[in-house]
């Protein structure tokens, strides 16, 4: 899969009026389309160039995908394909956008999620729109992340790049390219001598690679322009958009989410749940509200912090003096993970350039996953879960009272992958090779 794939994500605001300008460098006819607000080139033959304007109409705030919309679906899944965001008009500058994602009349109940987020007590911490500029690690206003789901196929892929179009068939078969993605039979890949079954050279047509934003396993999880790495108190929206052909079923730990919109139809009563379907071509936004994770035993029974949720004492643990969990103290903040490693220090060394590297992990900041329950999309080829389609959550502190923010340890490793990335609400370039 090329390392420009899916394309820049791109943000509007309603009302917006964009120039755009594209050429086709291939040597089949191609188009761009944003079927969701009703813009489309047309046929771009190979050599032209269409210049023209996006005009994104008022009262369409959603996420939307950008795609190929010619010889459908085999164009979009090939890679043409990228999202584009449309906030709400109406707020104050340097944004000018509405306090809330969508457009929502007085009293509709997301509104008033919305509304409680930072305000009650429930739910203490930071509105959506307000951030901070404190160091570490600043929290930007709006608060979003877009998971563009794909998936990859290397042999189907090549069967594309290899065609070669007549006068009666200029393109691929998209109901072959279908049936091939879909229905190809299975082949025993594995390289596992326990699986008992031979080695093979080649690989069917089903995809073998599932991505979010163009990355997999570690390179999704690790990125904290994908995977929202924020402080109990700093809700974030998660935008999620399916541009394969594969349904997944997208499961988070830590928190239950608030599904708040799905195919861009604002929920009138928004589900709160830890896993929801993303079907071909759907989308669906989690509002993620990062309240305490409810294993942290508390008086509410819900961590979700202020009145009646305090967080309840543990134990004395004396078998472990000097261990920071040995005496009594309340379960949060998580004071045991601040200073365990995993594997212990000293344990495993391993070479690296001209020495060698400590692999012992803190385990602060508290990291939680994001898979899919459609199981196979959870592996590479057949290889080790967590290799695959996957993101998740990470606690960075307790921001649930400004006043007495928490910052939980972070090690030298982990900084890097917070300063390389964070929450977007800007367009951006492609898909591309890690700095």
């Amino acid at each position: 899969m090329p390392a420009e794939v899916p394309g820049p994500q791109i943000y509007a605001t309603e009302g917006d009026s964009i120039p755009i300008v594209v050429t086709n460098a291939l040597p089949h006819p191609h188009a761009f389309a944003i079927p969701g607000i009703g813009f489309s080139t047309g046929t771009i033959n190979p050599g032209a160039t269409f210049t023209g304007t996006i005009s994104v109409p008022v009262g369409k705030a959603g996420t939307y995908l950008y795609y190929d919309n010619l010889n459908l679906p085999v164009n979009r899944v090939m890679g043409l394909h990228g999202a584009f965001i449309v906030m709400p008009g109406g707020g104050e500058p340097p944004f000018g956008w509405s306090k809330y994602p969508y457009n929502l009349s007085d009293g509709h109940p997301i509104r008033q999620l919305y509304d409680d987020f930072g305000t009650a007590a429930w739910w203490p911490g930071l509105a959506w729109h307000e951030g901070h500029n404190q160091e570490p690690n600043p929290a930007p206003p709006f608060r979003q992340y877009i998971w563009l789901v794909h998936e990859a196929s290397p042999v189907l892929f090549a069967e594309v790049g290899n065609f070669r179009p007549t006068a009666g068939q200029p393109f691929y078969p998209a109901a072959q390219f279908v049936e091939r993605f879909v229905n190809d039979p299975f082949i025993a890949t594995s390289n596992d001598g326990r699986a008992n079954t031979p080695k093979l050279d080649r690989f069917n047509r089903k995809p073998h690679f599932f991505t979010i934003n163009g990355q997999s396993g570690h390179f999704s999880h690790n990125h904290a322009s994908i995977t929202p790495m924020n402080r109990v108190g700093e809700i974030s929206l998660v935008r999620v958009i399916n541009a394969g052909l594969w349904t997944h079923s997208m499961h988070i730990h830590a928190n239950h989410v608030y599904v708040t919109s799905v195919d861009n139809v604002v929920s009138d009563n928004p589900l709160w749940v830890d896993v929801f379907f993303l079907h071909p071509m759907g989308q669906m936004d989690y509002t993620l509200p990062f309240m305490r994770p409810p294993d942290v035993p508390n008086e509410g029974g819900i961590g979700r912090g202020g009145s009646g949720n305090a967080a309840l004492a543990t134990l004395a643990n004396p078998p472990f003096p000097g261990f920071p969990g040995a005496a009594s103290h309340p379960a949060w903040p998580p004071v045991e993970e601040f200073t365990l490693h995993h594997p212990k220090i000293g344990t495993i060394k391993k070479a690296f350039l001209s020495g060698t590297v400590d692999i012992a992990q803190r385990q602060s900041p508290l990291c939680f996953p994001m898979h899919s329950h459609s199981e196979p999309d959870q592996v590479t080829q057949g290889a080790n879960y967590n290799t695959a389609l996957i993101s998740g959550m990470y606690f960075i502190g307790d921001n649930s009272n400004p006043a007495t923010r928490i910052d939980f340890p972070i090690d030298e490793d982990f900084q890097m992958m917070l300063d390389l990335g964070g929450s977007s609400s800007a367009t951006g370039p492609a898909a591309g090779k890690a700095p």
